[in-house]
């Protein structure tokens, strides 16, 4: 009877362990900031004022999937972080909770409920760049597209070794809040894949009332061996009346990145020791003479002591150029910091 009881208690942890999966991530600094004031920017340290300094955690993320049978796998996540303030405290948010039906017709899967847009994790942008842990990618860092959305998404490739594919969606377009109009959202990618070459052609489109639209077209291109990444992301919207007397408001962005390995793990092919950088040009509105373009750059090196486990020391610069007198001068954002990322299973 005991030796029943313990085959049947072995035989559910295994069942468990084979359609559960538990897995997540965190990523935070040490940081102090060498040169700048608050200013009205919107990215990471633009709120601190010189010399100031802290330990944060930027994100934390507890990942649950279940797969229900051979075709059809639930998904869902929590994060949370030092965006998600309550009453002064870190909070947690569900960042995804999808249904995915695999092989609803050859090549291709369905998705339906909350999950990443084809902007960002299901596309090709922040697989190319890599380094999440450090900086989101340009279009996120300067929120421009849509992270995660409410919806329902197609997503597939024209062939079998899939070098070739799309995604198509339709979402709320209101990313983490609740969807508050009529008007939905609709994206679409066409992508590449090739052993040293990945390309992505990116659009979506968004309808308001007032006869307002948002359009946003972006591609990414980049160069991959082996042990070495160079990829560039470039970006331009129309937000069509979107401006004060009614005028269209036209942001345009331009990335450049690369990151290579320098020393792999003793007897493997896993990186140990990379480094990397990137360095970004932001315009909020290329038909106005009079905003500041902003120049942004990023560089360290990224030490992997075991697989999963990173500390990246890095610089983060965000710099401020008028494009007209009038304009008052804006002190850069200079900061050091000592980045931690691990990721558990």
């Amino acid at each position: 009877m005991k030796k029943t009881l313990l085959i049947l208690l072995l035989s559910s942890v295994v069942s468990f362990s084979q359609n559960h999966k538990l897995s997540g991530l965190l990523f935070g600094d040490y940081f102090y900031k060498v040169s700048g004031d608050s200013s009205s920017s919107f990215t990471e340290y633009s709120q601190y004022k010189k010399d100031h300094q802290a330990f944060d955690i930027r994100r934390v993320m507890l990942i649950y999937e279940n797969q229900i049978s051979e075709n059809f796998k639930a998904g869902f996540s929590l994060e949370g972080g030092n965006r998600f303030l309550l009453n002064g405290r870190f909070g947690v948010i569900i960042k995804t909770a999808f249904l995915e039906w695999k092989n609803i017709f050859p090549y291709s899967n369905l998705y339906i409920g909350y999950f990443p847009t084809p902007a960002f994790v299901w596309g090709l942008s922040e697989k190319v760049w890599g380094y999440r842990s450090v900086e989101k990618t340009v279009s996120d860092m300067r929120n421009l597209t849509t992270p995660v959305d409410l919806g329902i998404s197609l997503r597939g490739s024209f062939n079998k070794e899939a070098s070739y594919g799309y995604s198509l969606m339709i979402g709320n377009g209101s990313g983490l809040r609740p969807e508050n109009n009529k008007f939905k959202k609709f994206y679409i990618s066409l992508f590449q894949k090739l052993s040293w070459l990945n390309n992505e052609l990116y659009f979506d489109f968004e309808p308001e009332s007032g006869g307002r639209q948002i359009r946003t077209l972006k591609g990414i291109v980049s160069f991959e061996h082996k042990f070495y990444t160079i990829g560039t992301e470039f970006l331009m919207q129309n937000r069509i009346k979107f401006g004060p007397n009614q005028e269209d408001i036209t942001p345009a962005a331009l990335s450049l990145f690369a990151h290579a390995t320098v020393l792999k793990q003793p007897k493997t092919e896993i990186p140990r020791m990379r480094v990397f950088g990137r360095f970004d040009l932001y315009n909020p509105d290329i038909n106005l003479d009079n905003v500041y373009i902003e120049h942004f750059i990023t560089a360290g090196i990224d030490f992997s002591p075991l697989p999963g486990v990173h500390f990246m020391p890095n610089i983060w610069i965000n710099t401020y150029n008028p494009t007209s007198d009038s304009l008052p001068e804006r002190k850069n954002d200079i900061v050091g910091r000592m980045t931690f990322y691990y990721i558990y299973k």
